[in-house]
C-alpha cells in the first residue's frame, strides 16, 4: 500500500465509527420506536445489544493487539476489524435504546400518581 493514500483509510475509519455507525443506531433506534418488527422483545433487543458489543470491543481489541505494518497484507485485516468493530458498535447502541426506553417506561409505572410521597 502506497503511504500517500493513508489518508483515505483513516478517512474511512473515522467514517465508519462516527457516522456510518451512529446512522445505523439511530435507525435501529427508530424502527424499535416505531415497532416495525413485531417478532422483537425488548429482551431480545438486549441479547442483541450485549452481543453486538461484546463483538465490537473483541474486535477494536483484536485490531489494537494485531498492530500492522502499513506494508504488509495484515494491515487489510486490522482495517477490516476495526471497520466491522465501529459497525457492530453502531448495531449495539441502536439496540440498546428500546432496553433503555423499556427501563424508562417501567419506572415511570412504577411512580406514585397525584403528587403524593408517601406509600
Amino acid at each position: 500500500m502506497n503511504p500517500e493514500y493513508l489518508w483515505l483509510v483513516d478517512a474511512l475509519q473515522l467514517l465508519t465509527i462516527f457516522l456510518i455507525g451512529p446512522a445505523l443506531a439511530i435507525a435501529i433506534a427508530y424502527a424499535a420506536w416505531r415497532g416495525k418488527p413485531k417478532n422483537f422483545s425488548p429482551e431480545q433487543y438486549g441479547m442483541v445489544c450485549v452481543a453486538c458489543g461484546i463483538g465490537a470491543v473483541l474486535l477494536f481489541v483484536f485490531a489494537k493487539w494485531m498492530n500492522a505494518d502499513v506494508r504488509t497484507a495484515q494491515y487489510f485485516l486490522q482495517l477490516a476489524a476495526v471497520l466491522l468493530g465501529g459497525l457492530l458498535f453502531g448495531v449495539c447502541m441502536g439496540c440498546g435504546f428500546p432496553v433503555l426506553l423499556r427501563i424508562w417506561r417501567w419506572h415511570r409505572t412504577t411512580r406514585l400518581t397525584n403528587g403524593n410521597t408517601r406509600r
